[in-house]
């Protein structure tokens, strides 16, 4: 069965008798997405959510449909799911959390669609389905899993989206990216969590010790050891004492 054919999903035809089907829907705007005319692709996608019985379960419907066929480039899911959560907000609409059992319904698909998609669609689905109070336990396991495979920056991203940094920590998160010199990121990451600021700067304090040697830190992030040596240029650490952070 394609995921992506309305007429092979059983419950398209409920979809259709009580609103517009979503994922003809997605067929328009990804016949628009092709021309380029945004203005008249953001016109045809509001018009599309006010005509869905239900936009939320209607974009998890596009996004599950397109699973598998996400390339390179600008992403029309990602754009989808943007502008619904602006659409939502201009409507005047009950609050999910007065809906508690529809909501943790909802967020567990969304979960699981968060973890087969590219980064771009993170802070929408997470805005849209209020994900940072969905089940953690997944989200955490994602987030681990981005960091095992090498992709620091975007577990360290995805996981202060969800406000996960109390259950992630500090060392684990911040040392691969101070070297690979993302001190900008990391100090994204601890914003707002005025612990994990502290115990990042007592980190980076201990950096800056005698006889500190960087290789010893990259010996333990495996994955990270190949930045190892633009770290030590950069953060002053190789051969010398260096001066204190700023």
């Amino acid at each position: 069965m394609d995921p992506g054919d309305p007429a092979g999903d059983p419950a398209a035809g409920e979809r259709r008798r009580m609103g517009q089907d979503p994922l003809l829907l997605l067929q328009a705007l990804q016949t628009l997405w092709s021309t380029r005319e945004r203005q008249q692709l953001r016109e045809e996608a509001w018009r599309g959510f006010a005509a869905l019985d239900d936009p939320l379960a209607g974009l998890l419907d596009m996004l599950e449909s397109c699973r598998g066929q996400r390339g390179e480039g600008p992403s029309l899911e990602a754009w989808i799911s943007h502008q619904l959560q602006c659409w939502l907000q201009a409507q005047p609409r009950p609050s999910l959390a007065q809906h508690s059992l529809r909501l943790k319904q909802l967020q567990a698909r969304a979960v699981k669609v968060l973890t087969e998609s590219p980064p771009s669609l993170a802070a929408p689905l997470a805005s849209i389905f209020q994900l940072q109070d969905a089940d953690r336990s997944c989200l955490l396991a994602h987030v681990h899993r981005l960091h095992h495979e090498g992709r620091f920056r975007e577990a360290a991203t995805l996981g202060a989206t969800l406000k996960l940094q109390s259950e992630l920590g500090i060392e684990k998160m911040s040392v691969p990216l101070l070297l690979q010199d993302k001190v900008a990121l990391v100090e994204r990451y601890v914003a707002g969590f005025p612990e994990l600021q502290r115990r990042l700067l007592a980190l980076m304090d201990s950096w800056c010790q005698p006889g500190f040697d960087i290789k010893d830190v990259a010996s333990c992030h495996v994955t990270a050891a190949g930045a190892a040596a633009s770290g030590e240029e950069r953060l002053g650490l190789a051969g010398a004492q260096p001066s204190s952070p700023e």
